[in-house]
C-alpha cells in the first residue's frame, strides 16, 4: 500500500518522536529526505535506525537551512518546534511541530525529548502497580511512540484535507497531546476523588487478569476480563465457590475489590502451583479464556505468529549492516478500485470533517481508533448492541464525539437498519475476533455491496493469519506474550503495566490505518481492506529492543519497583515526593555519588532546582489527579473541566493536536446507549412510527445521554 507515493517529506528533527511520524510516512510510499549534521547518523541508536531506514539522509552544517527550492517542492515538513521553521513556506505546505512537551515550555532543564520524564510528569510512572506504592519507571518509550505515530495520523488527514482545499497549515502533535492520548484514561476522573494505593504488587489488582507461576516455574496469564471470562475462568479452576464467600457475595467485581484481592490472589497462587504450564493453557483454551504462557521479547520475536503477519523483517543497512526489526503493525488485505475523488469540502471542524466512520467492536483498541477519528472531525457512529458496549462507563472517555446507535445485528431488522448506515460510511472499523463480521454478513465483500468506497478496518488481537489468528486476546495477554511483562520485571516477576499500552497504541495505529486507507481512496481511487493487531503493536512498541544489528548498545531490563536505569536515570525520593532525574552525560560533569547526596533530605522543589543549576533535567513526579489540576493545562485547555448530567464534577483530558486552519470544535461528551439511534434512523429516511416500532420489537434501543459513573481503577 503506497498511498503517499510522489509526496515529498523533510525532516528537520532530532528527536524520536518527528523522525518515527516521517519514518512511518516513508513506510507507505513517501519520499522523506532527512536532514542530519555531519557524523550524526552514525551513531548506533537502535529507535532511529528503525525510523530513519527508508529516508535518504543529507548532511548539512550545524547552521545550515534548508533551501527555498526544497520547500517548494515538498509536501510536508517536520520539525521540532515552531521556531525551526523557515520563513516563507508555500501555502500547500503541511507543516508538522512535534515539541517535547509544548511548544512554549518544556519543564525540565535542556527542553531534549525524554519519554521518562513525560511518563513521571503526566502519571504514568505513578500509576504503575508496584510492592513498594513508589512510582515505577518504564523500560520503553511509550508515549514518544504514541506520539509519533499519532502526528504520522494528524499529518495524513492534512493531507486528505488538502485534496479538496488545495491549501496546507501546521499541525501541532506535542509532548501534551501524546499524554493526553496515551495516559488521558486516567485523567476521566471525578474532582476530589483520592488516588488509590499503588502498592498492590506488579501483578496488579484484578486476581483473574493477571499471571501465575505454575508448578513448572513458568508463568502463565490469564486473561479473564469481563463477566463472561471472568466466570469461565472460576469453572474452569473449580474456584466458583469463591463468588459464596460472604465477602464476595456472588458479586465477580468484588473478587478484585481492594479488601478482597490479596485472598483471592492467594487461592489462586496455589492452585496455578500445583500443575505445569502447559496443563493450565490447555485447560483454559478449552474454555475459550485468553490466555498465554508468559514470554520473553526475544521468544515472541522468533516465533511463528509475528513471521505471519508480516512484523519480522530484515534490511541491509548501509552503515550497520544486516538490521533485523519490527515491521510496520498496518497490512493490506484485499482490494478493489474505483474513481479517484477528492474528499468532501471539510467546513473547518477538524481535517476529517465530512467523514463517516461506522464503528462496530466494544472494549478499548476498536472505539478508542474511532473516537481518535471523532477527534480529528469524523462523524462516527458507534454501533452498539442493545444491552451496550460492557466498557462504555468504565471507558466512556474513548468515545468522546461518537453517536451511539444501538441495534441487534442478529435481526433482520437490525441489519437492514445497519445497512443503510453502511450505505453513508467512508470506514466500516470493528475489533471482533476474526471472521466475526463475516458470520455476521458483513465481510468485505458485503460492504462492497451496500457501498463500493467503504474501507474496511479491523483490529484483532492476534492479526489475519498464523497459528494464534482464532484466539481471542486482551492488551495484558499480548503484554505477556510479547516479553513486555518480562522486560519491564528484568530478573524478577514479569510485571502487569497498569496502563492499557498495547489497547491505547493500536488505538492510534488503527486510527492511522483509516486515515492512511482514506489518503489512497482520494488520490489512487483504491478501496482496501486493511488490518492491525495487538500483537502487531505488541512488537512494534517493542522497536528499539528488536531492532537488532552487530554493535547495537544493549535494551534497557527492568525489576522488581524498577526505578531507572542508573543513578544519574531514575526516579529518586525526596522529602516530600519523588523526582526523575536525567542527566545527560554530554554536559553534566555531576558524578553520582555527588547527585545522590545533594538530592537527599531535599524538597522536590528544592531538587529540581538544584539539578537545573547542574543542568541536569529533571521533574516532579505526578500523579494523575497533580496532572488534572495542573493550571497551566487548564490555562491551555489542554485539560479541561466539566459537569455530568447528574452534577458531578469531573476532569478529562482537553484537544489531542493542533491544527492552524481545520480547528476541532469542542466534541461533545460520551454518548449515552442509543442516544442517537432515533436521530440516525432519521437520517436513513425512517418515520418516526418506524422507528418506534422497531423499538417497541426491541430491534433497537433509543435513550439519553450518559450518566456518568466513575469506576475505581481494575488493574
Amino acid at each position: 500500500m503506497q498511498p503517499l507515493q510522489g509526496l515529498r517529506i523533510l525532516d528537520l528533527t532530532a528527536g524520536l518522536a518527528g523522525r518515527l511520524a516521517s519514518g512511518l510516512l516513508a513506510e507507505f510510499g513517501a519520499d522523506v529526505v532527512r536532514f542530519e549534521a555531519p557524523g550524526a547518523d552514525t551513531v548506533p541508536v537502535p529507535e532511529y535506525v528503525f525510523a530513519d531506514h527508508a529516508k535518504t539522509i543529507r548532511h548539512h552544517p550545524p547552521a545550515g537551512a534548508v533551501s527555498a527550492d526544497e520547500l517548494t517542492r515538498a509536501d510536508v515538513l517536520f520539525v521540532d518546534h515552531p521556531d525551526h521553521v523557515p520563513a516563507d513556506t508555500p501555502d500547500r505546505l503541511i507543516v508538522a511541530v512535534t515539541p517535547p512537551c509544548t511548544a512554549d515550555r518544556t519543564p525540565w532543564a535542556g527542553g531534549r525529548e525524554s519519554a521518562e520524564l513525560l511518563h513521571a510528569y503526566f502519571g504514568f510512572a505513578a500509576v504503575q502497580a508496584s510492592y513498594s506504592g513508589r512510582p515505577v519507571d518504564h523500560v520503553y518509550p511509550y508515549i514518544t511512540v504514541v506520539q509519533g505515530v499519532w502526528a504520522a495520523t494528524c499529518v495524513t488527514a492534512a493531507l486528505l484535507e488538502r485534496e479538496s482545499s488545495g491549501q496546507g497549515q501546521t499541525v501541532e502533535v506535542n509532548g501534551v497531546h501524546a499524554a493526553n492520548v496515551f495516559i488521558g484514561f486516567l485523567y476521566a476522573r471525578e474532582e476530589g476523588a483520592p488516588e488509590s494505593s499503588r502498592a498492590i504488587g506488579p501483578g496488579g489488582l484484578n486476581p483473574l487478569y493477571t499471571r501465575y507461576q505454575a508448578a513448572d516455574g513458568r508463568w502463565v496469564f490469564v486473561g479473564a476480563l469481563g463477566p463472561k471470562f471472568a466466570r469461565a475462568a472460576l469453572e474452569a479452576t473449580g474456584s466458583l465457590h469463591l463468588l459464596d464467600d460472604p465477602r464476595v457475595g456472588g458479586r465477580l467485581d468484588a473478587l478484585w475489590n481492594p479488601g478482597n484481592h490479596v485472598w483471592v490472589r492467594e487461592h489462586f497462587v496455589k492452585y496455578f502451583a500445583s500443575k505445569p504450564a502447559d496443563d493450565w493453557i490447555a485447560a483454559l483454551e478449552a474454555a475459550d479464556i485468553p490466555c498465554t504462557i508468559v514470554q520473553s521479547r526475544e521468544e515472541w520475536f522468533s516465533g511463528p505468529q509475528l513471521e505471519a503477519i508480516g512484523m519480522v523483517r530484515e534490511i541491509v543497512h548501509p552503515l550497520f549492516g544486516r538490521v533485523r526489526m519490527p515491521g510496520v503493525p498496518i497490512a493490506s488485505v484485499s482490494e478493489r478500485h474505483t474513481d479517484a475523488a477528492a474528499p468532501a469540502t471539510s467546513r473547518g471542524r477538524g481535517p476529517l470533517d465530512g467523514t463517516r466512520i461506522t464503528s462496530l467492536g466494544t472494549f478499548v483498541a476498536g472505539p478508542y481508533a474511532a473516537g481518535l477519528l471523532a477527534e480529528l472531525g469524523a462523524d462516527v457512529v458507534k454501533v452498539e448492541p442493545p444491552d451496550g458496549d460492557p466498557w462504555r462507563m468504565t471507558g466512556f472517555v474513548y468515545n468522546r464525539g461518537t453517536r451511539s446507535l444501538a441495534v441487534d445485528l442478529t435481526t433482520a431488522a437490525g441489519r437492514t437498519a445497519f445497512d443503510d448506515i453502511v450505505r453513508g460510511s467512508d470506514v466500516v472499523l470493528n475489533n471482533f475476533r476474526l471472521g466475526v463480521m463475516e458470520r455476521l454478513g458483513l465481510g468485505f465483500d458485503r460492504l462492497a455491496s451496500l457501498n463500493p468506497r467503504t474501507i474496511s478496518v479491523g483490529v484483532t488481537a492476534y492479526g489475519e493469519s498464523g497459528p494464534l489468528a482464532a484466539r481471542p486476546g486482551y492488551d495484558t495477554v499480548l503484554q505477556a506474550a510479547a516479553g513486555i511483562m518480562t522486560a519491564q520485571g528484568g530478573s524478577g516477576e514479569p510485571v502487569v503495566l497498569s496502563l492499557p499500552v498495547n489497547d491505547h497504541t493500536t488505538a492510534v495505529v488503527g486510527a492511522l490505518t483509516a486515515v492512511l486507507g482514506l489518503l489512497d481512496r482520494a488520490r489512487f481511487g483504491t478501496v482496501r481492506q486493511l488490518s492491525t493487531s495487538l500483537a502487531a503493536t505488541s512488537a512494534f512498541l517493542q522497536l528499539g529492543a528488536l531492532t537488532d544489528y552487530a554493535g547495537r548498545p544493549a535494551p534497557v531490563s527492568g525489576g522488581e519497583d524498577f526505578t531507572g536505569p542508573s543513578v544519574t536515570d531514575r526516579i529518586h525520593p525526596t522529602s516530600d515526593g519523588f523526582v526523575r532525574v536525567q542527566a545527560d552525560p554530554d554536559a553534566v560533569d555531576v558524578d553520582p555519588a555527588t547527585l545522590v547526596s545533594s538530592l537527599a533530605g531535599l524538597t522536590t522543589d528544592e531538587a529540581i532546582d538544584w539539578c537545573a543549576n547542574h543542568r541536569i533535567a529533571a521533574v516532579r513526579v505526578r500523579a494523575s489527579d497533580e496532572v488534572c489540576a495542573d493550571a497551566y493545562l487548564h490555562e491551555h485547555g489542554l485539560m479541561q473541566r466539566a459537569v455530568s448530567a447528574s452534577g458531578k464534577a469531573y476532569t478529562q483530558p482537553g484537544p489531542f493536536a493542533a491544527f492552524s486552519r481545520t480547528r476541532q470544535y469542542p466534541h461533545p461528551d460520551a454518548p449515552g446507549l442509543g442516544e442517537h439511534t432515533r436521530q440516525l434512523l432519521t437520517e436513513t429516511g425512517r418515520s418516526p412510527e418506524q422507528i418506534d416500532a422497531l423499538a417497541n420489537d426491541g430491534v433497537v434501543v433509543t435513550g439519553g445521554p450518559l450518566d456518568l459513573e466513575f469506576s475505581p481503577l481494575y488493574r
